[in-house]
């Protein structure tokens, strides 16, 4: 395993999402890092240890300060779900906070940028963070539920269970393995797995265990599996994760084309990869206007109006949405722009004029301006639909609605104009790409 640094671990795994290559892993340390916080193994070990003694004390064998065994005990006694998941396994412990590194597969897998996603957790964190996206992220907890999601959607395999599906048989104690319905899930997820990752890139983020027998599930389900290249994110040395993480690191041995570690959080990781990801996308929205803009200005644009403003991952990821003419409260459902130049020449048009970015908009001449993709459809239909999207107090004084068209020409863009048919709502004036032009000087 090479040790690569952060940066170039990222351009790679950029590289595999963008030629829809590329597949995550997630183990438990994701949903460890803040502000999710959720605890490890031990911890809850510990807990259900000090429950049991304060509720039996010595009427009862002492119980085992390891999870596993814990878990195996009261599996054998028949006592699993009831006893150990029921009352002595808190039942808010899987619930937190989503991380960048849950909001980061979440808007992957919405944008279908990821190909498949794979975890061992059973908190439903890369879920929620879906929900505040916009978007219903799709599981299944075995590979006939996942094969039987809809084709356009990207699927995400809980190999350990879910706490909302099925909590009774998340899996827990080595004996489980061999009983249905457990046994009867790993097996048919397997060979869903050895087809979805054939040749594919694989990112494996937070994986961190206390759990012996994990290494037994991964390892019968990933035994077959070939991959190109394998990325570990891990903040732990090279040399341990062969041995907390066998089967991972037999099948990054098996990978084609490299097997890598990036020592650093999976988070962090992961909220960089999201960030790349929407200014390539944004960038090739830009580039999408550059042979307009030469055609007619007679000169090629800036370099520098070719590039994405440098804000944060939500802004991008509102920019996004705005480039792709997602309605209120829908997700950024695209893994690329849609071809259509005029998008792209019209923020090109403003930087030209002297705009600067400003968030997810552009400031010129002292107006906050908005660009909105909106195909073939009429300006007024459009201010409608979005008339609620952005509170008066913070919507932008323009928005430029690109592919609409307006009923009639406005005679003014001045706001105390009587007679100026520009659409207004939500505090913004709503203009078409010709009215912006004619209007802002483009």
């Amino acid at each position: 395993m090479l040790l690569t640094d952060f940066d170039e671990g990222v351009s790679l795994a950029l590289d595999s999402l963008l030629a829809e290559r590329l597949a995550i892993f997630a183990g438990a340390g994701l949903s460890m890092a803040a502000p999710s916080n959720l605890p490890s193994a031990w911890t809850l070990a510990q807990k259900a240890k000090a429950k049991y003694t304060a509720q039996y004390g010595g009427a009862r064998p002492p119980l085992s300060n390891n999870i596993e065994e814990q878990a195996e005990y009261f599996f054998q006694r028949g006592e699993l779900p009831t006893v150990f998941l029921g009352t002595l396994i808190d039942r808010n412990a899987f619930a937190g906070r989503p991380n960048e590194g849950h909001y980061a597969i979440a808007d992957l897998m919405l944008a279908r940028a990821l190909q498949t996603v794979v975890t061992t957790n059973v908190d439903t964190l890369v879920e929620s963070a879906g929900v505040f996206l916009f978007g219903q992220v799709e599981v299944g907890i075995d590979g006939h539920a996942v094969a039987a999601l809809p084709p356009a959607v990207t699927p995400m395999l809980k190999l350990h269970g879910c706490r909302t599906i099925d909590l009774a048989n998340t899996v827990w104690a080595p004996g489980q393995l061999a009983h249905n319905p457990v046994q009867s899930r790993i097996s048919s997820s397997a060979p869903w797995l050895t087809q979805r990752l054939l040749n594919r890139d694989l990112v494996i983020v937070g994986y961190w265990t206390d759990w012996d027998y994990l290494n037994a599930v991964l390892a019968s389900t990933l035994d077959a599996v070939n991959l190109s290249r394998v990325i570990v994110v891990d903040t732990a040395d090279s040399a341990s994760f062969q041995a907390k993480a066998p089967a991972l690191h037999a099948l990054g041995m098996r990978a084609s084309g490299g097997f890598l570690h990036v020592k650093e959080s999976g988070a962090r990781f992961l909220a960089a990869l999201r960030r790349e990801y929407s200014k390539s996308f944004i960038r090739q929205v830009l580039h999408g206007g550059a042979a307009d803009f030469q055609h007619c200005k007679g000169t090629d644009p800036d370099p520098a109006w070719l590039e994405a403003p440098d804000v944060d991952n939500d802004q991008l990821w509102l920019m996004r949405r705005d480039l792709l003419g997602c309605e209120p409260n829908a997700p950024a459902d695209a893994p690329r722009p849609p071809n259509e130049p005029l998008v792209g020449l019209t923020m090109i048009e403003l930087q030209a004029a002297g705009a600067v970015a400003e968030g997810t908009n552009w400031k010129l001449g002292g107006k906050t301006i908005r660009v909105l993709r909106t195909p073939n459809q009429m300006l007024d239909r459009v201010e409608a639909t979005f008339e609620k999207d952005v509170a008066p107090v913070v919507a932008p004084d323009i928005v430029v609605a690109v592919g609409a068209e307006s009923r009639a020409l406005p005679a003014s863009f001045a706001r105390g104009s009587a007679t100026a048919s520009i659409a207004r709502g939500s505090g913004s004036m709503w203009m078409t790409h010709a009215d912006a032009v004619k209007e802002l000087g483009l």
